[in-house]
């Protein structure tokens, strides 16, 4: 195999020149990952369900208006979604989860489920939403943990802003 050495050029102090052999280029075909398999392929699989949040990127809160007894605020709605779950080992570990949403202004909403036991077959929730109402304007990190007896299952955030 051979690698062609194209010259670079230094300039040294005093006007002195210096040529030097470059990098070697990568050969076209090799031993490097991202080259070894297509770019589609490349990537690893899901070995594990993961959760995925969605809300509005940005947000602009109206300024308090002279006279206004309070300062305004703005309702944000934020969704999750629990995605690959046909890759989990035991389904019944993400069975009738408990939703624990913190919404980086030291507030949180939880919501317990009431839910029969879990039987072979039982639909597991894969959606959720919440809404909170935010009175600054900021960059809010918003998580959503899902968890069963006090212990998080799964967890996932979106970054939220407000601005003026």
């Amino acid at each position: 195999m051979r690698f062609a050495l194209p010259i670079a050029g230094v300039l040294l102090g005093a006007g002195v020149f210096a040529a030097l052999p470059a990098a070697p280029e990568a050969p076209e075909s090799g031993p490097w990952p991202s080259e070894a398999l297509p770019r589609s392929e490349a990537r690893p699989e899901a070995t594990e369900p993961r959760l995925t949040l969605r809300g509005p990127r940005q947000l602009m809160l109206r300024p308090r208006m002279p006279g206004e007894a309070r300062r305004p605020s703005l309702d944000v709605n934020v969704s999750a979604r629990l995605e690959d779950l046909e890759t989990a080992e035991d389904l019944e570990d993400y069975y009738c989860l408990e939703e624990v949403w913190d919404w980086d202004d030291d507030t949180e909403s939880v919501y317990e489920p009431d839910c029969d036991p879990y039987e072979e077959g039982s639909e597991v929730e894969t959606y959720f939403f919440a809404s909170h109402r935010f009175s600054l304007p900021g960059t809010y990190r918003v998580w959503l943990r899902l968890q069963r007896s006090g212990q998080t299952v799964i967890a996932g955030n979106v970054l939220i802003r407000i601005r003026n």
